[in-house]
């Protein structure tokens, strides 16, 4: 019961009216920007003074050993975590509160965020109808047909392997077709066809102008999908690999 009431607030922190802002004018420019963010868990910083900035069909991974504080960030990236310090601006916004940010961003979690008693094709109307998607019935099976879930549409995401959940919590991300997308460890349980899929979807988002941020422990995968990777350590940005330089390359940071 508790799993269900935070999944509903959080997908209605993020959902949007019918009314927001048309999507050309977030074309171009940064999808995202923080500036010197520091958050603090009791009295124990998890992030310290991180700067990130995100272009439009720019793909940033995030990496770093267990507890250096990718998912917190990832979480302030989508609004859903407040900084002690610093600031997070969406496409010149500077409150995810706004209707027009809220439409653009796409988050898949640590936690799938789905209802288990849902199928498949629920799960994803939900989330449609939350973002108030036209034609939500064709985008939702468009979706499942791409995620090759066709024959898991209509049982409930309960009783799904781990994988083909995985599927669908990435294409509840989607369904609202964002423009900023923030993925924590989104090929976790997926096999090598998933893997594929997901690269597949990787290349089109960034095609079609999407930025992109996720957390990831897999460096191939990142060096394959990102131009740039963040390492954090102890929530700090201890260095920036940029992709298109070899692997050895790493650009420290003060």
């Amino acid at each position: 019961m508790m799993q269900m009431f935070h999944n509903t607030m959080l997908t209605s922190a993020l959902a949007i009216d019918r009314t927001s802002t048309p999507i050309s004018h977030v074309l171009g420019g940064n999808a995202v920007e923080a500036t010197g963010l520091t958050v603090v868990y009791g009295r124990l910083p998890v992030l310290r003074d991180v700067d990130l900035e995100i272009a439009a069909g720019e793909s940033v991974a995030v990496m770093g050993p267990n507890g250096a504080g990718k998912s917190t960030l990832l979480n302030c990236l989508v609004g859903a975590v407040r900084p002690a310090a610093g600031r997070v601006r969406w496409f010149g916004e500077a409150s995810a509160r706004c209707n027009f940010v809220r439409r653009q961003i796409g988050f898949l979690g640590q936690e799938t965020g789905l209802y288990d008693e849902l199928t498949a094709t629920e799960n994803l109307l939900f989330a449609g109808r939350m973002y108030g998607v036209s034609d939500v019935h064709d985008r939702v099976a468009n979706l499942l047909a791409d995620g090759n879930l066709r024959p898991q549409a209509h049982r409930p995401v309960g009783q799904l392997s781990q994988g083909m959940r995985q599927r669908v919590a990435i294409l509840r991300a989607l369904v609202h077709e964002p423009r900023l997308l923030v993925l924590d460890e989104p090929s976790a349980n997926l096999d090598a066809q998933g893997r594929e899929w997901l690269e597949r979807l990787h290349a089109r988002w960034r095609s079609a102008g999407r930025a992109i941020c996720f957390a990831s422990h897999d460096a191939a995968q990142c060096r394959a999908l990102a131009d740039r990777i963040v390492h954090l350590d102890a929530g700090r940005v201890v260095a920036i690999e940029r992709c298109d330089c070899p692997a050895t390359q790493l650009q420290g940071c003060a």
